[in-house]
């Protein structure tokens, strides 16, 4: 196929009249020499307007010109003039006229020049052609095109079955095809329901004209709103715009983001009396977790991942692009909710193309449904509503909200009644007031018992329906789909493939029942936890906390618990800037209370909080006030005190408190032993954090053995990838550089990289500690320059995400300073001395070897100079400070002082 037109086809033109232009060629118009961008169907009655000028066009003529004999209704044509109209501007929307019940006519004078031929299809595809490369189905109109790329509905011409093709014309659109057809592979792989999004039956990424085979599902919303919109009333368009969030919400579920959510991209078709929405066009979206691809046995067919939207061709259309987007932030589900914010706004408003501008509100009506609006539109994303369920959960609960609403109007309104009513009766006689307050007090008395009365059947009646859902949630969602014949997954089904399952279903399941929906995603948040899907765990964890905050207030115990959790996970997954926004609010919210769950919560969050960056001095006190509140407050709970006992434990090793460390971790392992139900975890858990205080002690000996014992248990419960096999494998590469074993402890860095790379990715700190510890292997071998190419980065990152007083960093900044010293690059090496603190340091590593450390480097660094006196002060004071203790960097001091001179 190429792009040139036919001989045979007729002139194409470019129009003038008044400032705007019209080029049939380009399909373009303009205004003011600016272009306007104006839906299709538009433009073809604009074009036919032009080149009948001066005459009246009837609406017959029009409908079966433009239209080709497709079934309408009435107010399509109107609506079409309409829009051209707004897009002309006023001067040039009098030109076109309406003659009253016979159609329209183009007045004034029109100027037109030959540009060419016409070309209806870039791809050269015509009605009543076939499609290329399937000569069965036979191309009937175009529902779209965009620079290189057209959307054609075709018919399968003996039964009629309805395709859409979608077609590109260049490697650019190949890539967004292939990306659109592995993640409608991830969708229809990972979730059990079918429906709510259009299914790919086939592709052609061979030859030109690529394509995807779609199924047809109905005309787009915006297509659907110019007949139908006008007629629907605000619930039938809240129940519209809840399967687009539900359908959102299910892709979020498993990962994958749109990132161009538009009415163009919504399908509505009518069956049995009702309205079935679609969600198509993936092309523009990206998978989070490209893990899920290798899971689901899914060969990636295109780039599935994040891009800058500055430089994305497929980053969006700009009216439902989320503000950061604009200034370069990653996409995130809080992206897709702002553009499901702006669809609702355009709903409601009963206009699918009207921008979200400043006074907005004036066309929603309800307030409660402009507070979602704002919400989900809000500037600010870490404010913006959290997930495509939260918008859908306020919107299904609209009728109670009103009613709670009224409810609070109601009493407000008796309460002040009240209060007028005693001023006037304070005017009364006494021994009336005394009346009145006893039979006040007799009715309060005969409506506290029937409440009690009442209530206590009520709450009966909530705790039965409430055990009914979650039994059949147990049975039905959890034990019934691990059935393999359920579940699809023959004999191994895995827990992962369980929950992931479930989670789709809890919304269903517990509707209407707030409270215990919450319940089960805070649990299933820590199980998702457990076994490291962190993605998902983050999502459950904000809808509980967005539930609980609806239902009880931002202040309620159970809000500060999934709050807490939150900023636990987001901690784990190096999201620090956000976390910290949680922990100050927890400030805030728990303020002076004395309520030990409370102060537990707060301590736990800091303590883990400083313990993923690496600032073990600040979080040693938080563990020390949490772990005897979680005793005295919830003693059953083992398991999250065990996890922060070991923490405990690593970051009284890491702050030299080497002997408390092995008295409690040894304490740990004698509890676990004694408990019937034990599996072996906790004990090798146990096991390796005992054995970094050998390290740190210096029996690097007895550590490599004990963490050797640890690991069988762990990989063979939990298997080699697992990230608690990742950290037995960096406490060996540290036994490994205590006994300056290099080829030992340059493997397990590499390892220890890649693995938490593949992990958590190449942003997380923790990824670039990794990276910094390859690096220092790299210099401490003698490699100086390989090394400096890994601490370069690592620095950067942790500097950008900690802060450069950070002790990660610091760790890393001291190597990436020795590496360039042995490099000859004094200068930056000098520079990067002035950023290292030695306390900063010690509080990352405490060994009380810091400050030799620095004496050293700053030693070696001024005989690089040549200034040997300076260079002996120094380097005497490292030898000093080094004692007995073997480190390359007190080899490499003596050296440097038999060098010059002693």
């Amino acid at each position: 196929m190429t792009d040139a037109p036919d001989p045979h086809a007729p002139p194409a033109y470019r129009y003038r009249f008044g400032s705007a232009e019209f080029d049939e060629a380009r399909f373009e118009l303009r205004v003011a020499d600016l272009p306007v961008e104006v839906e299709r169907r538009a433009l073809d009655v604009l074009g036919y307007l032009l080149r009948h000028a001066g005459e009246i066009v009837t609406k017959e003529e029009l409908l079966r010109e433009v239209w080709a004999g497709r079934v309408t209704v009435d107010k399509v044509l109107p609506n079409a003039i309409a829009k051209l109209r707004r897009a002309l501007g006023e001067a040039n929307a009098e030109r076109l006229v309406t003659q009253a019940r016979v159609g329209y006519r183009l007045d004034g004078e029109v100027a037109r020049v030959a540009v060419g031929r016409r070309i209806d299809s870039r791809l050269d595809l015509a009605p009543g052609r076939p499609v290329p490369g399937r000569p069965n189905f036979t191309l009937r109109r175009q529902l779209g095109a965009n620079r290189g790329s057209e959307v054609w509905l075709a018919e399968q011409a003996k039964t009629h079955v309805l395709r859409v093709y979608k077609f590109g014309a260049d490697g650019e659109r190949l890539r967004a095809l292939k990306r659109e057809a592995t993640l409608a592979r991830v969708l229809r792989e990972s979730l059990d329901e079918r429906g709510r999004f259009v299914d790919i039956i086939d592709w052609n990424f061979e030859n030109p004209p690529f394509f995807l085979e779609c199924e047809y599902g109905g005309d787009n919303l915006l297509e659907w709103s110019i007949a139908s919109l006008a007629a629907t009333g605000t619930d039938e368009r809240l129940a519209l715009f809840l399967q687009v969030a539900d359908a959102v919400d299910a892709a979020h579920g498993v990962g994958v983001l749109h990132k161009d959510l538009k009415p163009a991209n919504v399908l509505v078709d009518e069956r049995d009396g009702a309205l079935h929405v679609r969600l198509t066009d993936f092309g523009s979206g990206h998978l989070v977790d490209p893990e899920r691809l290798a899971e689901l046995g899914i060969t990636r067919l295109g780039p599935a991942t994040a891009r800058d939207v500055a430089t994305d061709s497929t980053a969006g259309t700009a009216l439902y692009v989320a503000p950061e987007l604009f200034a370069g932030q990653a996409p995130t589900v809080r992206s897709d909710v702002y553009a499901l914010g702006v669809m609702l706004f355009q709903l409601l408003a009963g206009d699918l193309a009207r921008p979200m501008a400043s006074g907005w509100e004036r066309d929603v009506d309800d307030e409660l449904l402009r507070e979602d609006i704002r919400l989900a539109t809000d500037g600010e994303p870490q404010r913006r509503l959290a997930s495509a369920a939260e918008l859908a959960a306020r919107l299904r609960g609209l009728a109670a909200r009103r009613d709670a609403r009224s409810a609070s109007a109601q009493a407000e309104r008796r309460d002040r009644e009240a209060r007028e009513a005693l001023a006037r009766s304070r005017a009364r006689r006494p021994y009336a007031i005394a009346l009145l307050g006893a039979l006040a007090a007799g009715l309060l008395a005969a409506l506290g018992l029937w409440i009690a009365a009442s209530g206590a059947r009520d709450e009966a009646q909530r705790e039965l329906a409430r055990a009914n859902a979650i039994n059949r949630f147990l049975n039905e969602d959890l034990i019934g789909r691990s059935n393999p014949l359920v579940l699809s997954k023959g004999g191994d089904a895995s827990l992962k493939d369980v929950l992931l399952g479930a989670r789709a279903r809890i919304a269903t399941r517990f509707a209407g029942q707030p409270l215990t929906e919450a319940s089960i995603r805070t649990s299933l948040t820590m199980l998702l936890n457990m076994i490291e899907r962190l993605p998902e765990a983050e999502d459950e964890a904000r809808r509980a906390l967005a539930l609980y905050e609806r239902e009880e207030g931002e202040a309620s115990l159970d809000a500060l618990k999934a709050r807490t959790l939150l900023a636990r996970l987001l901690t784990r997954t190096g999201k620090f800037d956000e976390s910290l926004e949680h922990l100050n609010a927890l400030d805030r919210l728990i303020g002076d209370s004395q309520d030990p769950q409370r102060r537990f919560l707060r301590a736990s969050a800091w303590g883990i909080y400083a313990m993923n960056r690496g600032d073990y001095a600040k979080a040693l006190p938080e563990y020390r006030t949490a772990i005897p509140l979680l005793r005295a407050t919830d003693p059953d709970n083992v398991t999250l005190r065990d996890s922060m006992r070991m923490d405990l434990v690593g970051a009284l090793t890491q702050t030299g408190h080497l002997d408390e460390a092995r008295a409690e971790g040894e304490s740990l392992i004698a509890e676990a032993r004694a408990r019937a139900d034990d599996n072996g975890l906790v004990i090798a858990f146990a096991q390796a954090a005992v054995a970094r205080t050998y390290t740190q002690g210096g029996d690097p000996a007895k550590a490599q053995e004990q963490l050797l014992e640890a690991q069988k248990t762990i990989v063979e419960r939990l298997g080699e990838d697992h990230t608690r096999n990742l950290m037995v494998l960096s406490d060996l590469f540290d036994v490994a550089m205590k006994q300056r074993d290099w080829p030992h402890a340059l493997d397990y860095a590499q390892r220890v990289h890649e693995g938490f790379r593949k992990r958590l990715g190449a942003g997380h700190n923790v990824t670039a500690v990794t990276l910094a510890n390859w690096g220092q292997a790299l210099y401490e071998s003698g490699d100086a320059r390989d090394a400096a190419a890994k601490l370069q980065p690592a620095y950067d990152q942790l500097a950008a995400q900690l802060g450069a007083n950070n002790p990660q960093c610091q760790v890393a900044g001291f190597w990436l300073v020795a590496a360039e010293i042995e490099l000859g690059r004094v200068d930056e090496a000098m520079h990067g001395l002035d950023r290292l603190d030695a306390s900063a340091l010690e509080a990352g590593a405490a060994d009380g070897l810091w400050k030799a450390r620095l004496d050293a480097l700053h030693g070696l660094a001024l005989v690089a100079r040549g200034d040997q006196a300076a260079a002996r002060t120094r380097l005497r004071a490292a030898l000093a400070g080094f004692g007995e203790a073997k480190e390359s960097l007190r080899d490499r001091t003596e050296h440097a002082l038999a060098t010059i001179g002693t």
